[in-house]
């Protein structure tokens, strides 16, 4: 995200639209078919963690288009689709369109102090922030149970009480403690 930030990575300049019919894909370098971008402005919210790119098209601009992305002057950063936007879309209107494209940023670190809880092979840990994913090993996600009845029954999961401000885990082999357990929060 330095690239967002700091002027010294080649900043995020131009927010882009385009008509291309592909999934975004990580390996992409461009959009599917460019048809406008603009200078777009940055900032930050900081109660929510999430980086604010905001910039202005003409309303016919934006008609006929389905995909978004946001660059420094040559490369794409990042990039998605949408249902492409039509003449009924924005009927009547034919000014500017201030768009906003954002990062909602979570942060993640090594926890291993768990505790085993009475039942066997489910671990918990008091955790204050809100958790929104759970990593193990570096690369295995754990998948959000809404409840420790299904947590029980759900090898590689994760149940957070909001009420209590626990996180409980279970481990993919029911053993937490010889693991590398990232918790991600917001």
């Amino acid at each position: 995200m330095n690239r967002c930030i700091n002027d010294a990575f080649n900043p995020i300049s131009y927010i882009l639209v385009g008509n291309g019919k592909n999934t975004p894909s990580k390996d992409d370098v461009i959009l599917g078919n460019e048809t406008s971008r603009c200078k777009c402005s940055c900032t930050a919210d900081l109660n929510s963690k999430c980086l604010i790119l905001t910039g202005k098209f003409k309303a016919k601009e934006i008609i006929g288009t389905s995909e978004i992305g946001v660059a420094n002057d040559k490369i794409l950063i990042s990039h998605d689709s949408y249902p492409k936007f039509t003449d009924d879309s924005l009927t009547g209107f034919s000014g500017d369109v201030n768009v906003e494209y954002r990062f909602q940023f979570t942060t993640g670190y090594e926890r291993n102090e768990f505790t085993e809880s009475t039942t066997e092979g489910i671990y918990y840990i008091y955790e204050e922030s809100p958790v929104v994913g759970v990593i193990e090993n570096g690369d295995s996600g754990y998948r959000k149970v809404n409840s420790l009845e299904t947590l029980i029954s759900v090898r590689g999961s994760y149940y957070y009480d909001y009420e209590s401000q626990n996180l409980y885990i279970h481990p993919f082999d029911s053993n937490s403690l010889n693991h590398e357990i990232i918790i991600q929060t917001r």
